[in-house]
């Protein structure tokens, strides 16, 4: 039997731009970019404002969904709106396309994966102290939009990745349709432009001033901006659909918020797509990396591309027309590279004038021709994360030989609670307990004592759970998830820029929780996969048939799967090991 071929089968935007793929595509062929400068997102240490480079959704576009969606049943935020926007636009093109030639699927088996970094955190400051709005947890807000698309709870997904949650939720989507799970998947990435976001960044002095001019020598840094795109994924054709036949995710194991040096957990998760995709790099017709314009990124994409051996393969980085839209981008920019490879044309990349990255890249300015098959989109994030995803015309698209999920085995598990952490220990809070345990386990790593608390929990169950195991780097895989995401530093951050000292990279990088699972990698030098769901409650089973995916899609053998919840000095990590048979 010849394996599913996953295709693209309606597609919707919300960027800087405006709403709607056609309008979006029109504007960026006519050289115009969403990003300027706006005021309210940033203060100086006097509390004067500062103003950002960055690309924020018109306010006309946020006012007409208010409008439409103000009959539904549950209250939507603005982020929400744009989400929920994106999705109906991606739905009604779905049905179009249907209505001209697509097979429809009888009793569909329906899901939803909601991608984002930092969802509604520009609520979380205004409850009263001591309270949280409940919108602030990413899977609350992914069940109201899986509402609207008809989805049941158990059958909506929150991946929250860092800058690669959106093209990871794509690569979680097609392994659901590949294996049988379902046999339609919504991919939403949604992120908003917060002071709590832009400060965190600024923090890191990586924001550009100027329009952000990726892979140039005179780059200085990223613009930010806020999207929402949609795309509904499904294993009916229409005859015309682009088709998701590659992808794969790995993690650097180096820093938790500086790319690796070498590029190699990006090219591999590079070599792993185009394999999974059954192409060589002569079949691929550009590549669409991250491209933030930040010094040690664009470095190190360059060297990624040259080991894929894609040196001489056009490049290009859509930042500098919508900024850089975290959690959303790898939605968005998979839309308009299917866009491109429809059209023939590879844009160009505004700014760039003369190369500045150690490997030859072949960017332009200008907009290209080219003769289409497949594109390569990439991205790469806090935490070390990596991922890389194949997008083909539906004739190239390989019919390769189906996959039979491998089974696994349960090796080890471990559970570190309360009473667990620190077995004899007359103490009773974290802080203490967590340091005890460390002590007693003879491991000699300073950067233990800089890690958030979740971090810290993780770290531990994990030393205890591997102790004594002999594996490579690709060996292992880990795929955790929890409750409140990063809440517990979220809550340190908004201090810092409310009523603190002010915004600061060792906190803000914790805002993530994918950087806790980044450091296990650090510590064990795990650079198989790396992603990080969010759910109200253990999802265990489902997470154990994910793993199962992973490990029949990849090199890895190991695959660590675990719930990580810390919150306000509550804890808990229920980890387990299972190998591939």
């Amino acid at each position: 039997m010849t394996r599913k071929k996953i295709y693209v089968a309606g597609e919707g935007m919300i960027t800087a731009l405006g709403r709607g793929v056609e309008n979006n595509v029109s504007a960026i062929r006519s050289g115009k970019s969403g990003v300027c400068r706006h005021s309210g997102l940033l203060k100086d240490e006097s509390g004067n404002d500062v103003p950002v480079m960055c690309g924020l959704v018109p306010e006309e576009v946020v006012s007409r969904l208010r409008e439409e969606y103000s009959g539904v049943s549950v209250t939507l935020t603005r982020l929400e709106l744009l989400a929920a926007g994106a999705l109906a636009d991606a739905l009604a093109d779905a049905d179009s396309r249907r209505e001209s030639g697509g097979n429809g699927v009888s009793a569909c088996r329906r899901a939803l994966v909601f991608a984002s970094t930092k969802g509604n955190i520009g609520i979380l400051g205004s409850c009263p102290s001591g309270s949280l709005p409940e919108d602030v947890y990413l899977d609350v807000t992914a069940r109201k939009i899986g509402m609207l698309y008809g989805c049941s709870p158990e059958d909506v997904y929150t991946v929250s990745n860092a800058c690669i949650s959106g093209v990871s939720a794509m690569v979680v989507a097609k392994r659901f349709i590949e294996y049988g799970r379902y046999d339609e998947v919504a991919v939403v990435g949604a992120d908003e432009l917060s002071e709590f976001i832009v400060s965190g960044f600024a923090s890191f002095r990586s924001l550009s001033s100027e329009l952000c001019r990726p892979y140039d020598a005179a780059r200085c840094g990223l613009n930010l901006g806020e999207a929402a795109g949609a795309v509904i994924l499904s294993s009916c054709s229409d005859g015309n659909s682009a088709v998701l036949s590659g992808g794969s995710i790995s993690d650097d194991a180096n820093h938790i918020s500086g790319p690796s040096r070498t590029g190699d957990a990006l090219y591999f998760a590079i070599r792993d797509a185009m394999a999974d995709a059954g192409i060589v790099t002569g079949d691929v017709s550009f590549v669409s990396l991250h491209g933030t314009a930040t010094a040690y990124n664009d470095e190190m994409e360059s060297k990624a591309v040259a080991l894929a051996g894609l040196s001489g393969t056009y490049v290009q980085s859509l930042k500098p027309y919508i900024g850089h839209t975290l959690g959303a981008s790898g939605v968005v920019e998979t839309i308009l590279c299917i866009q491109q490879l429809k059209s023939g044309e590879v844009w160009g990349t505004p700014g760039f004038k003369e190369p500045g990255v150690p490997e030859h890249l072949d960017v332009s300015a200008g907009t290209r021709q080219a003769e289409m098959r497949h594109c390569v989109k990439t991205a790469s994030g806090f935490g070390g994360c990596n991922a890389a995803i194949v997008i083909s015309m539906p004739g190239y698209a390989a019919d390769l030989p189906s996959r039979d999920r491998c089974r696994t085995e349960v090796l080890r598990r471990t559970e570190v609670d309360r009473k667990t952490l620190s077995p004899g220990s007359d103490a009773d809070d974290f802080h203490t307990l967590v340091r005890e345990r460390y002590r007693s386990l003879g491991i000699n790593d300073m950067k233990f004592y800089k890690m958030d608390d979740m971090s810290k929990l993780g770290y531990i169950a994990s030393h205890i759970l591997l102790e004594g195991l002999q594996f490579s780097p690709e060996d292992m895989a880990v795929i955790l998830q929890n409750r409140s995401s990063s809440l517990d530093s979220d809550l340190k951050h908004l201090y810092n820029i409310t009523s603190g000292p002010g915004a600061g990279p060792a906190v803000f990088v914790y805002t993530l929780p994918n950087v806790a699972s980044g450091e296990i990698s650090i510590r064990h030098r795990i650079k198989g996969e790396n992603t990080f769901f969010i759910s109200s409650a253990y999802r265990r089973s489902d997470l154990e048939d994910y793993a199962a995916m992973v490990l029949t899609s990849s090199n890895a053998r190991y695959c660590i799967v675990g719930w990580l919840e810390y919150m306000g000095g509550e804890y808990e990590a229920s980890f387990e090991l299972l190998e591939k048979k």
